[in-house]
């Protein structure tokens, strides 16, 4: 932590989120002798969210149409390498993961040298406020991922978006990722299968204060796209780990 060049940035994917967007940016903490850059990617918002991020310190990169999560979640790895960024953290716009906790995540990979470190909204300590069809298919693609797939001994919060990570995680993942409207399983099958280090802790993730989520409009068809989008990406790379 004592390196002045450490250097962590903080991809904020928003989508019409001008509501959180401001709170979100201004409750993400300062951390002692870490330069951090704060990367907001409006993702073609046709309401104020772009408008408010501009009143903050805050790099942008605005997306003339929507392109989805997956690409604008590349495009924020690739401006994080291309600043020499040396660590990556995820954080939703839409305020259901307190930015505040984002040091309990930097703390642990920086201290401990992991590769990979997840918020873990299910084990003790953590809290999930959502619907119950949600909360429920959530926890089976964790448990699918995690046991049946990649027959790990424990089974990881796959789903959660709350993550930090390290640039050489990072680069593997430029390389490889593919779904253009989501990230996180594929993220973590590749970090298991090339053999990354990987942490959790509990984290809290609250109910959206405004607006729907975009990504999980049919639980059942969002169950049905993530587990054929998770076995075509082991496929893939289970020989080539």
């Amino acid at each position: 932590m004592s390196n002045k060049k450490t250097r962590l940035a903080i991809i904020i994917p928003a989508f019409n989120e001008e509501k959180t967007i401001k709170q979100v940016i201004k409750n993400i903490p300062n951390i002692p002798n870490i330069q951090q850059r704060i990367i907001v990617i409006d993702d073609g918002s046709v309401d104020n969210t772009l408008t408010y991020a501009k009143t903050q310190r805050v790099d942008i990169i605005s997306n003339k149409r929507h392109i989805g999560l997956g690409s604008v979640f590349k495009l924020g790895i690739s401006y994080s390498l291309e600043n020499k960024c040396n660590f990556i953290a995820i954080l939703d716009a839409d305020g259901q993961y307190e930015s505040k906790m984002l040091k309990n995540l930097i703390y642990l990979i920086y201290n401990e040298n992991y590769d990979l470190v997840i918020g873990n909204r299910f084990i003790n300590g953590g809290y999930f406020e959502s619907g119950i069809l949600k909360r429920l298919c959530n926890l089976l693609i964790s448990i699918f991922i995690s046991k049946v797939l990649l027959r790990l001994d424990i089974t990881y919060d796959v789903q959660s978006s709350f993550r930090v990570f390290n640039d050489r995680l990072a680069r593997l993942i430029i390389k490889k990722i593919e779904a253009k409207h989501n990230y996180a399983q594929e993220m973590f099958i590749l970090a298991n299968l090339y053999k990354f280090k990987i942490k959790q802790i509990p984290v809290k993730c609250k109910k959206r204060i405004s607006g729907k989520s975009r990504l999980i409009k049919n639980p059942v068809l969002h169950l049905v796209r993530v587990i054929w989008i998770c076995i075509k990406t082991y496929v893939k790379n289970v020989n080539l780990k």
